[in-house]
């Protein structure tokens, strides 16, 4: 525990004669309380993926809650950066770093679907410098009358999408535009990467440079670790038990 005795000045203080001993040698910093990193309720993903109406979204979605990218990145995705044939995606995140996340299961699929499929509007399917998610005007019934898959979206048009998905998933009211933010989704596929392949491959995924920072985040057991742990204990006893009868 640091104390605020611990400051500079004091210990100069001590040292010098100035003062017989900090009047703050028994104060302690307060600490501050550690947070779990919010996630998305459980089950989101597959309301949300029932609900995409576009193979588009469907792709947009999983780029999210299956690779852990943030609202940034996403706005910068291209068509370009998905290689089907080696089953990867190209992030550029922070400072442009660069980072390559393998793609595995469902996301590979609607890949498939979203590059032979025609673009909403468009008429065409998707080109290499196409953006993933693009500026769009809609009607009043949200059907899409003009659209530019050349133009990246600024950010407060990936937030009003990703609330426009959650509210045809109905887990947003209509014209909501808070209380369940995207950064969600990234921190739930943290949380379940860490439980599945350890914090070093959670912490490459995320594109952190430092070890450190995810920890800080991720570092920690939750409720569901908990509830994994006395399931696994659960089965040990009954094991343990059927042994102990034959």
């Amino acid at each position: 525990m640091v104390t605020l005795g611990d400051d500079p000045f004091w210990s100069w203080a001590e040292e010098e004669s100035h003062a017989p001993f900090s009047p703050a040698a028994k104060i302690r910093r307060p600490r501050a309380p550690r947070k779990m990193a919010p996630l998305l309720p459980a089950h989101v993903d597959e309301l949300l993926l029932e609900c995409a109406r576009t193979p588009r979204d469907r792709l947009a979605l999983l780029t999210l809650l299956d690779c852990g990218i943030r609202r940034s990145e996403l706005a910068g995705t291209r068509a370009r950066d998905f290689d089907l044939a080696r089953r990867q995606l190209t992030v550029f995140g922070k400072g442009q770093k660069e980072r390559l996340i393998p793609l595995r299961g469902r996301i590979v699929t609607a890949l498939q679907v979203y590059l032979a499929d025609e673009l909403d509007f468009v008429g065409r399917i998707p080109e290499p410098d196409d953006f993933l998610l693009y500026p769009e005007k809609r009607t009043p019934d949200r059907r899409v009358y003009w659209a530019d898959p050349k133009k990246r979206c600024a950010p407060n048009t990936v937030h009003r999408w990703w609330y426009r998905m959650l509210e045809q998933a109905g887990l947003v009211g209509h014209g909501v535009r808070s209380g369940l933010n995207m950064h969600r989704s990234r921190h739930t596929f943290a949380t379940e990467m860490r439980r599945v392949a350890g914090v070093e491959a959670a912490s490459q995924a995320l594109g952190h440079s430092d070890l450190s920072t995810t920890l800080g985040i991720y570092g920690h057991q939750d409720q569901r670790d908990l509830e994994r742990a006395m399931e696994a204990l659960a089965r040990t006893r009954e094991a343990d038990a059927r042994d102990d009868e034959s």
